[in-house]
């Protein structure tokens, strides 16, 4: 438990003092090894540097993950996004960028790997500066899409640059998550630069992605707030993250450009014994690789590491020979760390490069400082055995930590004080005597052991005389006094420094202090009173902290929520808008086709989205009005057509015609005979008739030769029995008879005799149990088949339906006017021809 609240106190400056390590022509040394021995046992950490002269690529293909989740709003968005355009306007115009929005899912901004300075990536940007920031962030996500999309990126480098707060509340990645996320990384090739920024950062998840995949990691200052009170308006706090933003996003492009050394072998010293991580990470030239590590071996004079890694150019060969230095106190921590690193095989280690590493050494040593008043705040509340532990783990983790050993000396002289005896004991005299053998046990006291009773005192005992015990006791109080007024102010130091971020926490804090001086038993009341005094003011001042912080923040909420509130409400009026638009667009084109009914609908969908808008009603009624002009203007068309074609039909009516020659009608013998010749006509088959079926077909149509007696016989064997007997092909549709179950072993009974072949096979087909079945002549042969199949075979037959389609024509034309009819006289008369041969006169 204690090596996990250390690991999470190790990050926040680590990955600041990354941002600042040295480049490689200012580092003095290529490799170093620093060491701290305790119980036989010799902790080191090992710095390399690699020394190869190595030009850095001319192309690196950068994948960007902008962290899209609801926590990164208001100062803290604006920051990531400034320094997004601060990273791609450092990179060289030969990178290539995807830019992806990261929340629950992966967003693609670009349509793939885009060059910097492309319209089509600064559209991109505006694109995801409009999105809204909602939801949570899966990193394991995220980075697998990221790995897949520069696995096959045309590029000598591949890196990733993430932007946000690190948190992934969607999937928290677990040590075998984590590790299979890297080990996909690093067989990719592909590093992980990362910028910190949001109002709760997870540095450590980070710094490890960092390390492992030969990456760095930059964590954004603290965001500056308005403060009146220390004369810093909203402009200055604005144009101070800005700043600080630009720099960071020129920190990543410039990490960008370092080459990476990828390690294939590695071939460490035996004597260094086991080493973390496990996996030897990646190298890079802008900042060294740490190597911790313990051993009970005695390390030699010099070490030789020797490393075969791959580059963009290909292989390398990387060595180096570092000398241990002595033990040093200052690196005890290495114990604290290398025991994290040892429940994991140094997966969650975050120490990115010797920067990373002193300030966890720095951290550690922090660490160990609040243990120590904590020790002192136990010797204040009276629990010295306690104090007297948190000083000895303290001196274990830190032996040069002055202020734990004065805590332990305390402590020890209270506790002996405690324990000192009101008299003293007399001396007890032992005889010597046999030992008992080992194993043998006597629960009974040898005569020859003489206690003697302890020496008579008076009431105070052995206490010194001459005053000397009251001045002992001052002095205990003047030292219990001191030390627990330098405990109340730092206290209040530390509360002062908390008041601005948290100031609750600062107000708990001071609390705990408080109840600790009016619990302090050997304090006069005066100093009680004046610690008391200084707390309750500080605390009072924590109270106006908190209550000055919580309406900042009320109103800093409500700012943000106000524009929230305006964006969202812009966004829907510009998609109206737009949508409006495009809907008058399609209502002019639908206007133009003459297609009025579907403007008309399109009219009122604009009307629906602007109820109140003039252009939709108007649209509404020019569609409808339009339409209605339309079809007046065709009814009246079609009026006028019918009206000329009706005169034209009636002057057609008023041609006279000659009865020269008359019309002459045959006997009614030829008309018989012509309607009996056109009786094979009445109906045609289109499809070609092979000779086999015709014959098929003037076997149906036969008389039976001999009657068909069947009892309880099979249908193959009636089938058998008729092929034989007509010289006919008969199949069986056998996949159309196992789709409805009937086999062809079905028993028949039929009696039939004096009918046709086709009659007898329909009655036979329609027997118990052959229900459905039926024939077709198909592929010149005779096929047994289902009705649902036979109706797909279809055959075109043509048929005359002349009486059914030609109207009956009146022959009796009737005159008029003044002219004369066939056969009849002129005048007002007209003439009828008679259909039977005759013409007569009607007057």
């Amino acid at each position: 438990m204690r090596n996990d609240r250390i690991l999470a106190t190790l990050l926040t400056a680590i990955a600041i003092f990354s941002a600042c390590s040295a480049s490689p022509s200012e580092a003095a040394e290529t490799s170093r090894l620093i060491t701290y021995q305790r119980d036989g046992r010799t902790y080191y950490a090992l710095s390399l540097m690699p020394e190869v002269q190595q030009a850095q690529a001319d192309s690196t293909a950068i994948v960007v993950l902008m962290d899209t989740s609801a926590s990164q709003q208001g100062a803290y968005r604006e920051s990531a996004m400034a320094a997004l355009e601060s990273l791609l306007t450092n990179l060289r115009p030969g990178d290539q960028v995807e830019l992806l929005g990261v929340d629950l899912d992966v967003k693609a901004m670009t349509e793939g790997f885009v060059a910097p300075d492309s319209a089509e990536l600064e559209a991109a940007v505006d694109r995801l500066r409009e999105q809204v920031p909602l939801g949570s962030t899966d990193l394991e996500i995220a980075l697998q899409d990221a790995a897949d999309r520069l696995a096959f990126a045309d590029a000598e480098q591949r890196t990733v640059v993430y932007i946000g707060d690190g948190v992934s509340k969607a999937n928290l990645l677990d040590t075998s998550t984590l590790a299979d996320v890297v080990g996909k990384l690093r067989e990719s090739r592909v590093s992980v630069t990362s910028l910190a920024v949001g109002p709760r950062v997870d540095a450590q998840l980070l710094a490890v992605l960092a390390n492992h995949t030969g990456g760095n990691l930059y964590v954004q200052p603290e965001m500056v707030w308005q403060d009146d009170q220390a004369g810093i308006s909203d402009e200055r706090a604005q144009e101070e993250n800005l700043r600080n933003a630009q720099v960071a996003g020129k920190h990543l492009a410039d990490w960008t450009r370092a080459t990476v050394f990828w390690p294939r072998k590695v071939n460490f010293a035996t004597e260094l014994g086991q080493t973390f991580p496990a996996v030897v990470p990646p190298l890079r030239t802008d900042r060294d690789t740490i190597i911790l590590g313990s051993t009970t071996d005695e390390l030699p004079a010099a070490i030789d590491v020797n490393l075969d890694a791959e580059a963009y150019s290909g292989g390398v060969q990387l060595s180096w020979t570092a000398e241990p230095e002595a033990s040093q106190d200052d690196h005890a921590f290495l114990t604290q760390v290398i025991d994290i690193a040892e429940s994991d095989a140094g997966m969650s280690l975050p120490t990115v490069g010797s920067a990373g590493l002193m300030e966890t050494a720095r951290l550690v040593g922090a660490q160990m400082d609040q243990l120590t008043r904590l020790a002192e705040r136990a010797v204040s509340a009276g629990d010295r055995e306690a104090a007297q532990r948190i000083a000895q783990n303290v001196l274990r983790a830190d032996p040069g930590n002055a202020q734990a050993r004065t805590v332990q000396h305390v402590a020890e002289e209270l506790v002996a004080e405690e324990l000192a005896p009101a008299g003293q004991v007399g001396e007890v005299v032992v005889e010597e005597q046999a030992v008992p053998l080992e194993g043998d046990i006597s629960l009974v006291q040898p005569d020859s052991v003489t206690v003697v009773e302890p020496v008579e005192e008076g009431l105070l005992g052995n206490f010194p005389r001459d005053g000397e015990f009251l001045d002992q006791v001052e002095q205990e109080r003047r030292v219990y006094a001191e030390m627990l007024s330098k405990s109340v102010q730092n206290e209040i130091v530390d509360a002062r420094t908390e008041m601005a971020s948290n100031p609750q926490l600062a107000i708990q804090n001071l609390k705990l202090a408080l109840e600790s001086v009016s619990r302090a038993a050997d304090l006069d009341a005066a100093k009680r009173a004046e610690l008391t005094d200084k707390l309750r003011n500080v605390l009072k001042e924590a109270h106006y902290q908190a209550s000055l912080k919580d309406e900042l923040d009320r109103q800093r909420e409500e700012a943000l929520a106000s524009v929230r509130e305006r964006k969202l409400l812009n966004e829907r009026l510009n998609r109206d808008q737009e949508r409006e638009k495009q809907l008058m667009a399609r209502f002019s084109s639908l206007m133009d086709e003459r297609r009025y009914l579907e403007a008309e609908e399109v009219a009122q969908v604009v009307e629906e989205i602007d109820p109140d808008g003039v252009i939709p009603r108007v649209a509404t009624l020019v569609a409808r009005q339009a339409r209605h002009v339309h079809l007046q203007q065709v009814a009246r068309a079609a009026r006028w057509q019918g009206y000329f074609d009706s005169m034209y039909q009636i002057e057609l009516s008023h041609i006279p015609f000659p009865d020269d020659p008359p019309i002459l009608y045959p006997e009614a013998e030829i008309w018989q005979d012509l309607t009996n010749r056109r009786k094979k006509y009445d109906s045609v088959d289109l499809s070609a008739s092979s000779k086999a079926e015709e014959r098929i077909q003037t076997a149906l149509r036969e008389p039976l030769k001999a009657p068909l007696e069947f009892v309880d016989q099979p249908l193959v064997d009636v089938v058998a029995q008729l092929v034989e007997e007509y010289q006919i092909p008969i199949q069986f549709d056998n996949s159309a008879l196992n789709e409805v179950a009937i086999s062809t072993d079905t028993e028949v009974n039929a009696s039939l005799s004096n009918i046709s072949l086709r009659s007898a096979l329909n009655l036979m087909l329609k027997a118990e149990g052959l229900e459905g079945l039926t024939y077709v002549i198909d592929e010149e042969v005779l096929l047994i088949t289902t009705e649902d199949r036979a109706n797909e075979t279809l055959t075109t037959k043509v048929y005359p339906v002349a009486d059914l389609v030609l109207p009956i024509q009146n022959l009796g034309i009737v005159g008029g006017g003044g002219g004369g009819g066939l056969g009849g006289g002129g005048g007002g008369g007209g003439g009828v021809v008679d259909v039977a041969g005759g013409v007569g006169g009607e007057a």
